[in-house]
């Protein structure tokens, strides 16, 4: 082997042999690429407005729609198809739904506390009364920002609308209550 010399005297260090830079091949680890994404993933997961940006990627992909999409395939009915077909909100805008499929997605994948499960209608109606109303009641809340939010930007979630209609009625809660 050849000794070669750096120009201040000294031996180069063969870092992979003495062990201070591991083996790509033996133990690959994370370029700073992955570093960067899961800071930016980090940053993501605590950020309580990523809703407002419905059809942006995610750190992990594709954006919130897609993946709500994804996730409930045609066919399937969810807590936000309940909602929408109620008669109070046969008139909401596209935006008003992609808002709401937003908020509930991102804090599905950011597990926040105020989430709101189970999202499938044939879990939801197998679950009792008091439970249902527990998750149309967390829905509400979260309906209610897009719906705030939305009016506060100009939009118009529900053309004609100028508060959001209720999802759950009295008469709803006390039949919840008598289960």
């Amino acid at each position: 082997m050849q000794n070669r010399t750096m120009q201040n005297g000294t031996m180069p260090k063969d870092r992979m042999r003495d062990g201070t830079m591991t083996d790509p091949i033996e133990d690959p680890r994370q370029d700073t690429t992955s570093e960067l994404l899961g800071w930016e993933a980090d940053r993501w997961e605590k950020d309580r407005a990523v809703w407002q940006h419905p059809h942006e990627a995610t750190p992990y992909g594709d954006s919130l729609v897609q993946t709500f999409e994804a996730a409930h395939p045609d066919g399937e009915v969810t807590v936000i198809d309940l909602m929408l077909g109620l008669d109070q909100y046969q008139g909401a805008s596209q935006d008003f739904e992609d808002y709401l499929i937003g908020i509930v997605q991102s804090r599905a994948m950011q597990l926040a506390p105020d989430r709101v499960e189970p999202v499938e209608a044939e879990a939801l109606l197998t679950l009792p009364k008091r439970a249902q109303m527990r998750v149309f009641e967390k829905l509400t809340v979260l309906a209610s920002q897009v719906f705030d939010w939305m009016r506060s930007q100009g939009m118009y979630p529900v053309p004609g609308v100028a508060s959001l209609p209720p999802l759950v009625t009295e008469a709803d809660r006390k039949r919840a209550a008598q289960d």
